[in-house]
């Protein structure tokens, strides 16, 4: 058994150990910090607490948040209307209700807690910072936490993203606390914040692979055998988490409604992948093309390594994974560099019969055409997909280039025979790997499912240029700290955008206005066999108490649509669904009815796609009657007269 552990674990961290140079920051403080913090601190107040309850609540999911959150000050349990429990980031419900039993039922008080906990992210960024950057790189860390957009945009909505955030920072820095102490204690703590990190959003399971980062960085294999039990305590812990939440979930009417991936699916290449007369030649080009690389490499044992790692590589790319090929080809590339392989013109003739090949399959899908240019490299890059490192990248590009530069440089320095910096390697744990395996469960995710990987993005993106800047001679012989903070100042500038952070402040005018539509709905005097329809059944259920039908087409309708005693209607609020121009034809002919009121959404998420052509069709009619437009310019309300009062009216 013990052969077994050191074959696993002990001789790998080892070897990882070796491969990291380890420099543990934790600088004495300095008198200025205190002072510098608590002005980043006011500044994240400021523009968090700018406008905060100054729009209506909206897409994605505030109105999910909301409803449950408010039913708790009823009956005590967070419930939605149809009356199933929401299981989902409960601790936060509880703190939504506290607000709104303080300071009444308004968009601020839904949104305090999350303000308040975006607040106490910034202050988690500064002890986060700590274990890799000196103080004045610290401060422009914790200023790019303060004032990123994304950040911000987190703490003024009714979500729980903040508190996931807030969640990974206080489990980071457990984890450098065990790293620095060995306490079991502090790595327990650092489980229970995952679980709990967890219970907010699932997909903070993605980043328990940080646990493994202290055995691997300092080649300690203690550390790296607790972290992998404290791995599958996290695992197990996600599956019983994710069983429970889902358990209060009603089978959705999927004889009906078949389920569409919400993320999307993958573009086909259909049999293109398996082109023999491309397959087959490139199969055996690989091999000499391998043989070239390595045939210089010293030993035997690493020259097989790395020409097995090239050769699938090569295999992966000819069969439309090029996202996988890429991976393994750099691998096989380090190994053969730093043994004595891969020279200039090896590389030079490897990189070459790569790019024709890529050529030949862009012009082969082009002539299949499979579609625009931007598709076709979707086919080429295959899965896991390469949209959540540019999900990710979105809230920051110059931190994304920033952390891509510092793994080339890494990865450069490593094939040559040096060492990566610790920075680096935690960039690969809490970055790259887990947004490559998030790869594997959608084509396209939304941006806040890559969450997780953005605060390990951005603090090794301040590493990166402390490590370039530190590693100047001249820099490293200054005695003033002016110089150093005034780049650190500008990285931090650069990174965050100051054009993007004026458009986050106050933002509510991007937003789609629910609340008025609903207060031009209250305002009117409805009769009582008036119809209310409403594309966002949720929200209007949350501003108006009620609506009588949910609009929506039935790639939205599926995922959400129950059978309620011969009806379809939607799990969280028990509203029929109308999903098809039929259904609604049928409503509009019901001799009984009064006048039909159709609430429409301004939400610029997709709307066409949502709806559907046949209520795209609809609602994009010229003869349907608006009688109200939002001061969005968007959300509109259309009207539908009863059947007596347009015979009355005629033609006009």
């Amino acid at each position: 058994m013990q052969a077994i552990v050191t074959a696993l674990i002990d001789r790998p961290a080892h070897f990882v150990g070796s491969l990291v140079e380890s420099r543990s920051r934790y600088a004495p403080r300095q008198r200025w910090e205190i002072s510098l913090l608590l002005a980043l601190l006011l500044l994240a107040a400021l523009v968090r607490f700018w406008g905060v309850g100054s729009f209506s609540l909206h897409k994605p999911d505030e109105d999910t948040t909301a409803l449950p959150a408010v039913h708790i000050l009823q009956d005590g349990t967070p419930r939605f209307p149809s009356g199933m429990f929401y299981a989902r980031a409960i601790a936060q419900s509880y703190l939504i209700a506290g607000a709104v039993k303080l300071f009444g039922q308004t968009e601020w008080a839904l949104r305090l807690p999350s303000v308040l906990t975006g607040i106490i992210v910034v202050l988690l960024a500064y002890f986060l910072g700590r274990r890799f950057l000196a103080p004045p790189w610290n401060m422009a860390f914790v200023g790019v936490v303060a004032l990123l957009p994304g950040m911000i945009a987190d703490s003024q909505e009714v979500r729980m993203y903040v508190f996931l955030s807030a969640s990974l920072a206080a489990y980071m820095i457990l984890l450098f606390r065990w790293e620095r102490t060995g306490r079991a204690g502090a790595l327990v703590a650092a489980v229970a914040v995952l679980l709990v990190g967890i219970q907010f959003q699932e997909i903070a399971v993605f980043s328990s692979l940080l646990v493994l980062f202290p055995g691997l960085a300092h080649g300690d294999q203690r550390k790296l055998r607790q972290g992998l039990f404290a791995l599958v305590i996290m695992a197990v812990g996600h599956r019983l988490i994710s069983h429970w939440i889902g358990s209060f979930y009603p089978r959705t009417a999927s004889d009906v409604l078949a389920p569409v991936s919400q993320t999307g699916e993958a573009p086909s290449a259909g049999a293109l992948r398996f082109t023999l007369w491309v397959l087959v030649p490139a199969l055996v080009v690989s091999v000499p093309l391998v043989w070239f690389t390595v045939r210089t490499v010293s030993s035997y044992f690493m020259a097989v390594t790395a020409g097995a790692l090239l050769y699938l590589g090569l295999v992966a790319q000819a069969l439309l994974l090029y996202h996988v090929g890429v991976l393994l080809m750099i691998a096989g590339l380090i190994v053969a560099r730093r043994n004595g392989g891969a020279r200039g013109s090896a590389v030079i003739w490897l990189a070459s019969a790569c790019a024709g090949l890529a050529l030949v399959h862009f012009a082969l899908l082009h002539g299949a055409h499979i579609g625009s240019a931007r598709k076709i490299i979707g086919v080429m890059v295959g899965q896991p997909s390469i949209w959540p490192y540019l999900q990710v990248a979105a809230y920051s590009p110059v931190a994304m280039t920033l952390v891509v530069a510092a793994l080339a440089a890494g990865l450069w320095q490593l094939a040559n025979g040096g060492r990566i910096r610790d920075d680096v390697l935690f960039a690969i744990i809490g970055v790259v790997v887990p947004l490559f395996g998030i790869g594997f469960f959608g084509w396209y995710i939304p941006p806040r499912y890559g969450e997780f990987a953005l605060l390990p993005m951005l603090l090794c993106a301040v590493a990166a240029v402390q490590g370039f800047v530190t590693s100047r001679t001249g820099v490293a012989r200054l005695r003033s700290i002016l110089p150093v903070a005034c780049v650190a100042a500008v990285t931090g500038i650069a990174v965050v955008n100051p054009l993007a952070v004026a458009r986050s402040v106050n933002a509510g005018s991007r937003f789609a206005d629910h609340r008025d539509a609903a207060a031009y709905m209250r305002s009117i005097a409805l009769g009582p066999r008036d119809i209310i329809v409403a594309e966002e059944a949720l929200m209007q259920t949350y501003y108006l108490g009620r609506v009588d039908y949910w609009l929506t087409g039935p790639r939205n309708a599926a995922d959400f649509v129950v059978r309620l005693d011969g009806r379809l209607v939607d799990e969280y609020t028990h509203t029929p669904v109308i999903y098809s121009l039929a259904a609604f034809n049928d409503l509009i002919a019901r001799p009984d009815r009064g006048a039909i009121y159709i609430i429409g959404s301004g939400e610029q998420d997709g709307r066409d796609y949502l709806r559907g052509p046949e209520i795209s069709s609809l609602l994009e009619n010229p003869d349907l009657k608006t009688v109200y437009l939002a001061p969005d310019g968007a959300t509109k309300v259309w009207k539908i007269e009863a059947p007596g009062v347009a015979a009355a009216a005629g033609p006009e």
